[in-house]
């Protein structure tokens, strides 16, 4: 077994986090105002879209289909002045160092 692994003394808890509001406006643009129509468009349940929508863990699945569907949808974006969302426009990478 080797024993070359480096373990930093200090992480820094990394997470990502979702621009909720961008997120509900987008979505509503292209006609779906409520949880259960958001899941229904992205292939999520809607108990993924509630955590994420309250803060939890969001995946890279999540972010795929999020921006998929809103992409789907380029067209109808447009009309209201939007690009269709790439994933640095609706997820930022978090760091809280630790103590």
């Amino acid at each position: 077994m080797s024993t070359d692994m480096h373990v930093p003394s200090q992480q820094d808890a990394a997470g990502i986090r979702l621009d909720v509001d961008r997120y509900l406006s987008l979505f509503r643009l292209i006609g779906c105002d409520n949880l259960t129509k958001i899941a229904a468009e992205s292939g999520l349940t809607v108990r993924q879209v509630r955590r994420a929508r309250n803060g939890g863990v969001i995946g890279e699945v999540f972010m795929a289909r999020t921006v998929a569907a809103l992409q789907r949808h380029a067209g109808r974006l447009a009309e209201f002045g939007h690009e269709p969302p790439t994933l640095d426009d609706l997820f930022t990478v978090t760091t809280e160092q630790a103590d």
